[in-house]
Formats: structure tokens, C-alpha cells, sequence
């Protein structure tokens, strides 16, 4: 029992080392988790289809990212961090940095689309 413990907190040091690809895991986490809590509980029709495309778009980036085990771990992590005080600005951000990447991927597209001289 005990060794079973030192492995899962290991694993869980690990899981939450300061690396830029684990940092930026457990915010997609939080924002798969906030997006999925407004998807359901928003009151204004827009704010859910925000929400919940917000939800695919952090759900594909964790997706082959993480595995079954260190999802589990970022969401039980997670759930502590978001509260009905916070909920709001944690969704704002999080759909700021979705619309951020839309941006992106749109202007490359239009970048692609114009003829070159």
C-alpha cells in the first residue's frame, strides 16, 4: 500500500511539473471543465453555443495529449480551482485564448487564399 502511494504521488509530481506543455494541459483542462459547466448552466442561448464550442476546442486539445489517468488527475485538480466566484472571468479567459487561436488559423487561411505575386 505504501509503495502504491509513493508511485501515485510520483505520478502526480510528474503530472504537474512546471513544463510549458503540462502548464498549458492543465489550463486546457480547466477551460474543457469551465466550458462544460456554461454549456449546460448559461442562461443566454449565445453564451452556451460559445461554450460549447469552446468544449470541443479544448476537448481536441487535450485529446492524445493525456491519458486517461492524467486527465482524471488535471480534473480532480481543477475542480478545486473553479468556484461560482471565479466561474465567469475563468470562462472569459478561456474563450478569449479559444478565439485567439481561431484568429490565427483564419488569417493563415486568408494568407493562403490570396494569390502570390
Amino acid at each position: 500500500m505504501k509503495i502504491r502511494s509513493v508511485v501515485f504521488v510520483a505520478g502526480a509530481v510528474a503530472l504537474s511539473a512546471g513544463t510549458p506543455a503540462t502548464a498549458q494541459a492543465t489550463t486546457d483542462v480547466k477551460c474543457l471543465m469551465a466550458s462544460n459547466l456554461f454549456s449546460k448552466a448559461a442562461k443566454d442561448p449565445k453564451a452556451r453555443t460559445v461554450a460549447e464550442a469552446a468544449k470541443y476546442f479544448y476537448l481536441g486539445r487535450i485529446s492524445g495529449r493525456l491519458n486517461e489517468e492524467q486527465i482524471r488527475a488535471q480534473m480532480q485538480a481543477q475542480a478545486k480551482t473553479i468556484t461560482k466566484a471565479n466561474a465567469g472571468n475563468v470562462m472569459n479567459s478561456c474563450t478569449r485564448q479559444m478565439q485567439s487561436g481561431a484568429a490565427v488559423i483564419e488569417r493563415v487561411g486568408k494568407q493562403l487564399a490570396t494569390p502570390r505575386k
